[in-house]
């Protein structure tokens, strides 16, 4: 898959930008504050319809005002096509071949992930940014997961409302039901994800990382009964926890046990890489599971997606930069690299094109 073009105007700090992008690696280069990672988040609108910046859709337009638009040309298996993101007081509209679609048809046209400068927070920090790891490379496997996701989350807000008001076992039991319905379709295709990475692991450690490095992952659902259990007796465990949890439920006003408490256990050379793990393993950690992605990505629509990485030469030595771009170049993917350093990516015998920004315009090198 090959982004072509990138158009984006009243995006951040973007004025009227519009590249041609060569396939392969390209440097977009200069110094903070000039639109590097503001382009990078174009593109990424460009493939998921959102921001991996914020869930605000007004904080991506410029500080003047809208209407914010990101466009692009791409070309896959199936051909060429043409994406547009319109952003304007709050709201979104979507287009495909300057058609207007709902997200579900937006989605899974470009094949993209992406890897932020913060991204090694998903390691460190508590698990809402893992949990949304797991579900944006669902998501990019299969945009229909973003419906279940939406089951669960209004049976969810059901249950807790009813619980906040002290709603009687009779009602309850009515919402647990559904709720243990659409958790199972969830626990499912996480546990499924999860093991789908973990298994595509292999390449990006033998290419990223040392040999005593290796990086090994694991599904913690909730309840924890359920990690042991198969997939299709989640349901009834889930009930069996919820009906036992009900006292304590009520007395907090939410639901304490269910997917929205799942998390992701990372373990980094024999250790907890939340725990132990340097600023530099976290960071290799995070690329060594992007890297992943990549290759299930790949494996499953039969061409390269696009990968996106902002300050990627930040908190690595020069080693694992080399690896990086020798996987990304041994695997045919089109890359987007962020840096403020202009000859990032000079090696011997090779010529990347570079992207330089500037006041929030962009130029060839």
């Amino acid at each position: 898959m090959w982004l072509e073009r990138l158009q984006a105007d009243k995006i951040r700090n973007l004025k009227a930008v519009a590249v041609d992008l060569p396939a392969g690696l390209v440097l977009i280069a200069g110094r903070n504050g000039q639109g590097k990672t503001s382009l990078l988040e174009a593109a990424y609108l460009l493939g998921t319809a959102r921001s991996f910046r914020t869930s605000r859709t007004e904080e991506i337009v410029a500080r003047g005002g809208g209407p914010g638009r990101v466009s692009g040309r791409a070309s896959g298996l199936a051909g060429p096509f043409r994406l547009a993101v319109g952003l304007d007081s709050g709201e979104r509209r979507l287009f495909v071949d300057d058609v207007e679609r709902p997200i579900g048809d937006f989605l899974g046209r470009l094949d993209l992930v992406a890897l932020p400068s913060d991204s090694a927070r998903v390691l460190r920090d508590g698990p809402d940014g893992r949990r949304r790891f797991i579900d944006s490379g669902i998501v990019g496997l299969r945009p229909g997961f973003l419906g279940d996701l939406g089951d669960y989350r209004r049976a969810l807000a059901e249950r807790n409302a009813l619980l906040r008001k002290g709603g009687g076992d009779r009602h309850l039991d009515a919402w647990d039901e559904p709720l243990a319905e659409a958790a199972a379709r969830l626990h499912r295709q996480r546990r499924a994800y999860v093991l789908e990475l973990a298994c595509r692991l292999g390449d990006a450690e033998r290419a990223l990382l040392a040999a005593e490095e290796g990086i090994e992952l694991r599904y913690r659902p909730s309840p924890a009964a359920s990690e042991e259990c198969d997939p299709s007796e989640f349901s009834r465990v889930y009930l069996d926890a919820l009906k036992r949890g009900r006292g304590r439920d009520i007395a907090l006003g939410f639901s304490g046990d269910g997917p929205h408490r799942d998390d992701l256990e990372t373990t980094f050379a024999g250790a907890d890489i939340r725990r132990f793990g340097s600023a530099g393993q976290l960071r290799a950690a995070m690329i060594a599971l992007c890297a992943g992605k990549l290759s299930l990505l790949k494996e499953r629509h039969r061409e390269s997606p696009l990968f996106l990485m902002d300050d990627f030469d930040s908190d690595l030595d020069e080693i694992r930069v080399r690896s990086l771009i020798d996987f990304l170049g041994a695997g045919g993917f089109q890359a987007l690299l962020a840096s403020s350093k202009v000859g990032a990516l000079e090696r011997p015998g090779f010529s990347f094109p570079t992207i330089l920004m500037e006041g929030g315009l962009a130029r060839a090198a």
